[in-house]
């Protein structure tokens, strides 16, 4: 291979990849350099040659070179100095240094300095070229791994707490740490330097017992030993470990030494030894049971609380096998308990047989004691009586076995629905009715074809503010959907629950099947579309002559005009009238009964006050203050006729049965709730008695004894909201108000409440 080489910086380009700088002033010794480069199998791939020490220097500040040959005499520097300013500037670089016979001592002197390797050019071939390529390359890779692991070993002795030092076999130092040194001035008034002899810096007290600890390691003793050392500031009981150092070829070479500060420890140690009496002496009056256990299991103490607790002796217990001591029916009886102790963190319950044949139940913990050599001695157990616990525990699961029982086998089904609506327990009837399985409702939100979210949130909300009655049960009849689609009617009974401190918790429903009721319900109530048709007929066809008849008293009146009318006739006439708003209200039931429902937008403000206008000549109604709110967001669709029938109703109820007093009142509100609206009528009128509150609903049902109406409003009221698909709740407290409170729902976005509609033919 022929290299074509320009002095001074020139590159020359190879067709290997090794970048080498040659730093010669001899153009002849480049030349023949070049050639063994040439001849060297080495990967070159680039030589950059500088003829003085500025040159180098501009070189490598241009690009950095895998290897530097350098030879000392240059024409701007001579000797060590021109290796010395190259390597301070980049000592990373690898640099062999190329020498004559008369500079070989040079070489070997720069190599003590940082030189990877020296030529002497008289013998240079491109093997040893190569060879010095290579190895220069890789004692440098070493030589920074070195310098990086000695670092790190530094850091680590120094920032180490204890005192750390080593001597060679002379006792010299070769190794010492600043903590040794602070310590050593301490104990002998001169700071230690490397290369030291420790021996002769020694106090005399001191000589004699580390020649003995240095003499066990030179032959090959590693131990511990603890002593106590006067240093000119105290006394400092210290821990020394003492290791041997040893050469590749397993040759002791050095003793090293860690000495470590057990001043605290030994305090410790020896408040300990004081405590001794008055730790036994708590052992045997604390209210535990406390045992010691040694390593192979057998008891070696009992205190009192445990003798007392089991019957026996301390002599029948000290030497037996604690596992042994545990009823058969124990998991532990038999085995080592003490592994598992220590092991677990937690307490573990055994029960023990006493003396007297009984089982003492216990929940014991383990703590491991340490012996003066710092290993695990044995281990103290604590036993904490849980006899009357488990007697308890085991009553309780009776208890709630029985109860388990008691909801296996009652005949309604039952169901408890967390606050968040996620279902807790079903019962097994409660499944039967509805064919679905314990996986598909635990732990998921209970199906709407179950209970309705409706119906749930408006519990909810009644418990959650508190109103009257929200603890007691509700009952109500739903149409459920069973798992396989089958139709159901359920009578079902609300309770909410809630926990120790008042918050609701849930709710549990208990459901009773009532299809069968419900179809003989279906047949009654053909029954009473015919017997509504027939009061349909009777009243319209009876009304004809009843008009005729108020006609007649008409007449009858005017004739008699300017005379007073007598007893008999105007009995008759309220009478007449009396029965005629009968057939009024009888008639406007069946209309509700059988006319077909029309949804249309309701605008609740234009109808409320359409119903209040109607009332303006009603006596009695301007002397009422009156409270109206309409708070409405939602586009509400429902039948206008059945609805202003409610509001009427419910209306003229409070006008009708007011006290006569200057505080009467009523009150409306109206506002969204769920998918619907939730009304609110309150007035403070003569209420009604709490023993017709079941049934006010009722045809011809009256609130009290004092009522002059028919006892047909409310009944028309709850079968307009029936068929509405709404429902209607009534609470009052007869010294200050009634409350009728009704929820329709929006008729276009749920059927959940809605009745099937059915029109008579």
């Amino acid at each position: 291979m022929n290299f074509d080489c320009r002095l001074k910086g020139s590159l020359i380009a190879c067709s290997m990849n090794q970048k080498i700088l040659l730093v010669e002033d001899n153009p002849l010794d480049v030349n023949i350099f070049q050639q063994m480069l040439g001849h060297a199998q080495a990967d070159i791939g680039l030589i950059l040659v500088a003829m003085n020490l500025q040159e180098a220097l501009d070189s490598l500040g241009q690009s950095t070179p895998d290897i530097l040959f350098l030879d000392l005499h240059l024409p701007d520097s001579d000797g060590l100095k021109t290796f010395e300013v190259i390597h301070s500037r980049y000592p990373e670089i690898p640099v062999v240094i190329l020498t004559g016979d008369e500079d070989e001592s040079k070489a070997i002197e720069a190599i003590r300095n940082g030189a990877q390797d020296y030529l002497m050019k008289k013998d240079i071939t491109p093997a040893l070229v190569a060879r010095s390529i290579i190895y220069s390359k890789e004692r440098k890779a070493i030589e920074k791994q070195l310098l990086y692991s000695k670092a790190n070993n530094d850091a680590l002795i120094e920032n180490t707490k204890d005192s750390i030092w080593a001597v060679d076999s002379d006792f010299n130092y070769i190794t010492i740490n600043t903590r040794f040194c602070e310590s050593f001035e301490l104990l002998t008034g001169k700071r230690p330097v490397i290369g030291d002899n420790m021996r002769t810096s020694l106090p005399s007290a001191y000589k004699d017992w580390f020649a003995e600890i240095f003499s066990r390691a030179l032959h090959g003793e590693q131990f511990r030993v603890e002593t106590t050392l006067n240093f000119t500031d105290t006394r400092h009981d210290i821990e020394l470990s003492v290791n041997p150092i040893k050469s590749i070829n397993d040759q002791i070479t050095g003793v090293s030494f860690f000495a470590r500060n057990i001043d605290q420890r030994k305090r410790a140690e020896k408040r300990i030894r004081k405590s001794e009496h008055a730790y036994r002496l708590l052992l045997e009056t604390i209210n535990e049971g406390v045992m010691f256990v040694d390593n192979d299991g057998l008891v070696q103490f009992a205190n009192r609380k445990f003798i007392e607790t089991t019957g026996f002796e301390e002599t029948e217990l000290t030497g037996k096998r604690f596992g042994d001591l545990l009823d058969k029916n124990d998991p532990f009886h038999g085995k080592n308990i003490v592994g598992e102790l220590l092991n677990d963190m937690n307490p573990v319950e055994i029960h023990f047989k006493s003396k007297s044949g009984d089982v003492v139940w216990f929940k014991v913990k383990g703590t491991p004691l340490l012996d003066d050599s710092g290993q695990i001695g044995g281990t103290l157990l604590t036993h904490t009586e849980i006899t009357a616990q488990k007697q308890a525990e085991a009553t309780i699961r009776k208890r709630e076995q029985d109860y388990e029982n008691l909801l296996e086998t009652m005949n309604e089904g039952l169901l408890y629905i967390h606050r968040s609506g996620l279902v807790k327990f079903a019962n097994k009837r409660f499944l039967e009715i509805t064919g679905f399985t314990t996986e598909d409702l635990n732990g998921k939100k209970v199906p709407y074809q179950l209970f309705p979210e409706t119906l749930l949130e408006l519990i909810y909300e009644e418990a959650d503010n508190g109103k009257s009655g929200t603890n007691a049960a509700c009952q109500y009849e739903i149409q459920i959907h069973t798992r396989n689609s089958q139709r159901k009617w359920c009578m079902i009974n609300c309770s909410v629950t809630r926990d120790e401190t008042g918050v609701l918790t849930g709710i549990l429903v208990t459901y009773s099947d009532i299809t069968d009721r419900k179809s003989t319900e279906e047949k009654l109530q053909l029954a009473q579309r015919e017997l509504n048709t027939f009061i349909y007929k009777s009243s319209h066809d009876l009304k004809g002559p009843l008009s005729s008849i108020l006609g007649l008293i008409q007449l009858l009146e005017k004739e008699n005009e300017g005379t007073s009318a007598t007893p008999c006739v105007n009995m008759i006439r309220r009478s007449a009238e009396k029965l005629d708003r009968m057939l009024n209200e009888l008639l406007n039931v069946v209309r509700i009964k059988r006319e077909k429902i029309y949804p249309e937008q309701i605008n609740f403000k234009t109808e409320l006050d359409f119903v209040l206008n109607g009332f303006e000549l009603t006596s009695g109604f301007e002397t009422i203050t009156k409270k109206i709110s309409v708070d409405t967001n939602k586009e509400l669709r429902t039948d206008k006729k059945l609805l202003s029938s409610v509001l009427h109703n419910l209306i003229d109820n409070a006008i009708r049965y007011r006290k006569n007093c200057e505080d009467d009142f009523i009150e409306v509100y109206i506002h969204d709730f769920m998918h619907g609206v939730k009304i609110e009528i309150t007035d403070n009128g003569v209420g009604f008695d709490e023993k017709t509150r079941g049934n006010i609903f009722m045809m011809f049902n009256k609130g009290n004894n004092n009522s002059t109406g028919n006892g047909l409003g409310l009944y028309v009221v709850k079968n307009a909201i029936d068929r509405l698909g709404g429902y209607i709740e009534v609470s009052a407290d007869s010294d200050s108000f009634t409350r009728f409170t009704v929820f329709l729902p929006d008729l276009f976005s749920t059927d959940q409440w809605a009745e099937k509609q059915e029109v008579f033919s």
